[in-house]
């Protein structure tokens, strides 16, 4: 009798933990399912971050200082007494002109260089006939020195209020790709060009290897304020909809749309007007396939 109850005991023990192992892999099983349901997402927490509102602006490449000499008197060019790329001291002769006007006894006529710099064009050819201003009204020739270069842009109307005189810019030149060069707004033009709408500006920039040539094409990014404890969030993260400019945030483990208004798009970065608040935790990967109350799982950023 008594080995027939410990054989009961044992088929009881048994089927009690046949029924728990069930019981547990039932649980895990829809623990997973719940965990697989969950959209994996990366955050950012929002802090505060000082940043530069920049301008992107673009232009071509001058001398700082450059002159073009026309012809003073009619006649005949008799010889340039440099090549062009040749160096020029000021005050030297760099044309001579055989003066053909009726009434005057042959006497050649010269024109110096106004500035020093390379002799950086000649329009016309020795033997040519030239007068002061003869169609088409070129030059005899021009003068530059690019140890210092200008890159002259032209500032949108709306962007006018904005560009002052010493600025710091980072520029780029197309025929020296690797490089950025540093420069400075010199001088805003008083006036706007009723056609394009736009003022000029001069940003200067050293040219101590005399890499960048007059009629290079560059672009610069001028910094136009500095702005402390802004708001800012990586781009990527706002999306455009039907509803609006909206970005997903995560909150007790669900995503959750927030509307917002942007300031200042940067490129990579933009800050952000409102609908956002420091300690936020934004969602910057996974937010395409994200819905107002879904579930996620954050499986990467920062959770600070």
């Amino acid at each position: 009798m008594k080995r027939r109850n410990i054989i009961i005991i044992a088929v009881i023990a048994v089927f009690v933990l046949l029924v728990a192992a069930r019981i547990v892999q039932t649980v895990k099983a829809k623990k997973g399912v719940v965990s697989s349901a969950a959209l994996p997402v990366e955050v950012i927490t929002i802090a505060p971050q000082d940043y530069d509102e920049t301008l992107p602006l673009s232009g071509t490449v001058m001398a700082e200082n450059q002159a073009e000499v026309p012809a003073k008197v009619p006649g005949k060019i008799i010889k340039y007494l440099f090549e062009e790329g040749d160096w020029v001291d000021k005050g030297q002769t760099v044309v001579t002109i055989d003066r053909d006007e009726i009434g005057v006894e042959f006497k050649e006529a010269s024109l110096e260089a106004p500035i020093s710099g390379w002799l950086t064009k000649k329009y016309f050819d020795t033997g040519a006939h030239v007068a002061p201003n003869m169609p088409p009204n070129l030059p005899l020739f021009q003068i530059a020195n690019y140890s210092r270069v200008k890159l002259m842009v032209s500032v949108p109307e709306s962007d006018i209020s904005k560009v002052r005189p010493g600025q710091r810019a980072a520029v780029a030149i197309d025929a020296w790709p690797d490089q950025t060069f540093s420069g400075t707004v010199k001088k805003v033009s008083p006036t706007v060009d009723y056609l394009s709408r736009t003022a000029k500006a001069e940003i200067v920039l050293a040219n101590p290897g005399l890499n960048l040539r007059p009629g290079m094409y560059g672009r610069a990014v001028v910094k136009v304020k500095r702005h402390p404890k802004g708001l800012v969030i990586p781009t990527t993260a706002i999306l455009q909809r039907e509803a609006g400019t909206q970005v997903f945030v995560v909150v007790n483990g669900k995503a959750v749309v927030r509307t917002v208004t942007v300031d200042i798009d940067m490129g990579e970065n933009s800050s952000i007007k409102s609908g956002l608040a420091f300690g936020e935790k934004l969602i910057v990967a996974g937010q395409n396939s994200a819905s107002d109350g879904s579930e996620v799982n954050v499986i990467g950023g920062a959770l600070k």
